[in-house]
C-alpha cells in the first residue's frame, strides 16, 4: 500500500478535478486530520489489518489539501451564502503531481497545512479541499495519473487506482446493506402500542405466499421454533400491520432472517403493510396466539387450510 515517491518531479494534469469541487476562499483552507496522522503512523510502526483498516476508515471520511493551479478565466466567481465559492464552468484546473521512480504518476492529499509545506519544490499558489470521493471521481478512467499519495513527505501512503475503486465499491456495498437494514427495522418495527389504544387483532382470511412461504423457509433452518403464527393487527382502527408470533426464545439472528425474508412482500405487495414480530412469552404474542392456528409447526413445516386463498 506504500511506497517511495521517488524523485519527486512534477508534472500538470489539466481538467481532471470534477466543477462541483469548491475551493475554500479567500484565505487558506483550515484542515486538520490529527486521527488520520495518529492511524497512519501506527501503520507505518506495524502493518496490521488493524492498523490499515483505521487508516481507511479515517481516510474517507477526511478532507485534504490539494496543490493545484486555478484558472477562473473571464468570469468572477462569488461566495454563496456559506461562504464557499463556485467555480466558473469555464474553469481550468491544473494539479500538480509527483512522479516516482517506476515513472507513475500521482495525486497529493496533505492532512494539514504542516505537511503541505514539506513539499518544497511545490509550483502551485493555489490550494483545493479534496475529499476520498473527489479522488476517487479524478482517477476513474484516467489512464495518466495512477493514484495519490497521503502526506508524500510524510507517512508517504500510496493509494493506487484500483485499491481506490475497490475501497468506493466496498464503502457502496456497505451503504446498500445499511439501508437495506434500516428497512427491514421499518418493515419489522416495534408495535407502537400506548396506554388507552384499542387492539384489535384478527385471524387473515387467507395467508400471502409469498410471505409465508420464505418464513417457513426461514423457521425450518432455526429448530428454536416451535410454531408461528400470523395475525392482522389494528391499533384505534387505523393502524393495520401484520402480527408474527414466533413460539421460539427471542434470538437477534432469528428476527434479522425474518426480516430479510419478508422484507420482499412487505415492500412490494400492493397492501404496504408492516409487519411486527414478537415472540410467544410476551403479552401481545399470547393474545395473538389465543384462538389462532399455527401456519408452521415444526417437523411439519407450513400448514395449509383447504379454504386457503389469497386475503383481501
Amino acid at each position: 500500500m506504500s511506497g517511495k515517491s521517488g524523485g519527486k518531479k512534477i508534472q500538470p494534469q489539466k481538467n481532471t478535478a470534477p466543477l462541483n469541487v469548491r475551493p475554500q476562499a479567500p484565505q487558506r483552507p483550515k484542515i486538520s486530520n490529527p486521527e488520520l496522522k495518529e492511524a497512519a503512523a501506527a501503520l507505518r510502526k506495524e502493518n496490521t489489518p488493524q492498523n490499515f483498516n483505521a487508516v481507511i476508515n479515517q481516510m474517507m471520511r477526511g478532507a485534504f489539501l490539494a496543490p493545484a493551479q486555478i484558472d477562473m478565466g473571464k468570469s468572477q466567481p462569488k461566495p454563496d451564502a456559506n461562504g464557499r465559492v463556485v467555480l466558473p464552468k469555464d474553469t481550468k484546473i491544473t494539479f500538480s503531481l509527483l512522479k516516482g521512480t517506476d515513472g507513475k504518476s500521482f495525486f497529493t492529499a496533505f492532512t494539514d497545512e504542516e505537511e503541505l509545506k514539506k513539499w518544497k519544490g511545490n509550483p502551485a499558489n493555489q490550494v483545493m479541499v479534496l475529499r476520498f470521493d473527489d479522488y476517487a471521481r479524478m482517477l476513474k478512467g484516467n489512464d495518466r495519473v495512477s493514484g495519490f499519495i497521503l502526506n508524500p513527505f510524510g507517512e508517504n501512503l500510496r493509494f493506487t487506482s484500483e485499491m481506490v475503486d475497490s475501497l468506493l465499491r466496498q464503502r457502496n456495498e456497505m451503504m446498500v446493506r445499511a439501508k437495506q437494514a434500516a428497512a427491514d427495522n421499518a418493515a419489522l418495527q416495534a408495535a407502537q402500542i400506548k396506554p388507552g389504544d384499542k387492539v384489535t387483532i384478527v385471524e387473515p382470511t387467507a395467508y400471502p405466499d409469498a410471505l409465508v412461504d420464505p418464513l417457513c423457509s426461514v423457521m425450518e433452518q432455526y429448530p428454536s421454533v416451535a410454531a408461528a403464527y400470523l395475525q392482522i393487527m389494528v391499533i384505534n382502527d387505523t393502524s393495520k400491520s401484520y402480527l408474527l408470533v414466533l413460539d421460539a426464545p427471542k434470538d437477534d439472528e432469528l428476527f434479522k432472517a425474518v426480516a430479510a425474508a419478508a422484507r420482499p412482500y412487505l415492500v412490494d405487495s400492493e397492501k404496504k403493510m408492516n409487519m411486527n414480530i414478537t415472540t410467544s412469552a410476551s403479552p401481545l404474542g399470547q393474545q395473538g396466539m389465543k384462538g389462532s392456528d399455527a401456519f408452521y409447526i415444526k417437523g411439519q413445516g407450513r400448514i395449509y387450510d383447504e379454504d386457503d386463498e389469497e386475503d383481501e
